[in-house]
């Protein structure tokens, strides 16, 4: 049988295995230079003053909710995302509350932000899902989710806070890792110690030749940072970023046109401005094509169970979403994706019978 095709792989090159090999070498291999370097390269990257990295897009949110005071109040977003963006509100004492998305972006509608919005609204993440920036339409703060769209136009410049995944198939992969950004001095000062117990000062800034024990703490924080060898990693994958996500923009390209005149798929708008970390088409009887593709040896992967089916949420109807949700497929798509990849993908598509 032929090896299967993934949903994602990431992307690894010598470069990425010498940043790592060095790191292991230097002898320093939790948060340090390497991860400083890091936070000021990604911050010039995505056009920010600041940058706080963190060990993922999860603590990300988490400590800009806490940082942002959501606790006491709600905080509204999109249900069609994964789990953690709700969780983070929760954990940082806030409630989730969902707002329907768009049916082309699939982003949140920012018409029924303002209808969910009340004087116990304390922010609103939006989700740039697969990539979308659509632009954030209101005066409430935003903590902006860009877990799929680093590399995105637009992205990290809609709000007063942005958080980043570095998970192993996002679009930079450092395995797990996060950042967020910012423009606001005092808050990134505060982020920077609620990622560290709280501490003042970290270990390498009290090190420089000998290990200091002096630090203050006035807050209580969380072990959320990075380390070295994570940011290495990201370092690495950092200079790549345009030429991989330029293969993923390819290979979207190719797929628009091979499925162009299959009556039974909804093809996405294609933006040459997306990162493009998913390809989702839409499909009536979406789980018989899903079990199609993967019976053929095609991953194929659902983005997401909206958070308002689980008990543990709010589980009030969204209609758009509640309708969307049943139809969208998630193809394979990866920067290293080969032509033969995505061939067998479009033939394996072709040949289901809605």
């Amino acid at each position: 049988m032929s090896e299967i095709i993934p949903l994602f792989r990431p992307s690894c090159t010598d470069a990425e295995i010498s940043a790592v090999t060095d790191v292991l070498r230097s002898g320093w291999w939790g948060m340090g230079p390497k991860t400083a370097e890091f936070e000021v390269a990604f911050a010039a990257r995505v056009g920010a003053r600041h940058a706080v990295a963190v060990n993922s897009c999860t603590a990300a949110l988490q400590l800009a909710c806490e940082a942002m005071g959501v606790a006491g109040g709600t905080v509204i977003m999109p249900a069609l995302t994964f789990a953690s963006t709700a969780l983070a509100v929760m954990h940082a004492g806030g409630l989730p509350v969902f707002a329907d998305i768009d049916p082309v972006s699939l982003c949140v509608d920012w018409r029924d932000v303002a209808r969910k919005t009340t004087v116990h609204t304390r922010a609103v993440i939006p989700v740039w899902y697969g990539g979308m920036v659509t632009g954030a339409a209101t005066a409430l703060p935003v903590i902006e989710d860009c877990a799929h769209a680093c590399g995105s136009v637009g992205a990290g410049e809609q709000g007063q806070v942005a958080c980043w995944s570095f998970q192993a198939v996002k679009n930079l992969a450092t395995g797990d890792g996060g950042m967020i950004t910012t423009n606001d001095g005092e808050l990134a000062a505060k982020l920077r110690r609620l990622r560290w117990c709280g501490i003042d000062r970290s270990t390498w800034d009290r090190d420089q030749g000998r290990y200091g024990w002096e630090y203050d703490i006035r807050e209580p924080g969380h072990k959320m940072h990075m380390n070295d060898l994570t940011a290495a990693l990201g370092l690495a994958q950092l200079e790549r970023l345009d030429e991989m996500n330029e293969a993923r923009r390819l290979r979207v390209r190719q797929y628009l046109e091979a499925f162009k005149d299959t009556a039974w798929m909804q093809l996405p708008a294609y933006w040459e401005g997306s990162s493009w970390h998913l390809f989702c088409v839409r499909v009536a009887g979406r789980d018989r094509f899903v079990s199609h593709m993967t019976s053929a040896g095609v991953s194929a992967g659902v983005h997401y169970k909206p958070l308002n089916t689980y008990p543990l949420f709010d589980t009030s109807p969204l209609p758009v979403t509640d309708r969307v949700w049943r139809e969208i497929v998630t193809l394979p798509l990866y920067p290293d994706m080969t032509d033969a990849d995505l061939a067998r993908v479009v033939e394996t598509a072709k040949a289901f019978r809605p």
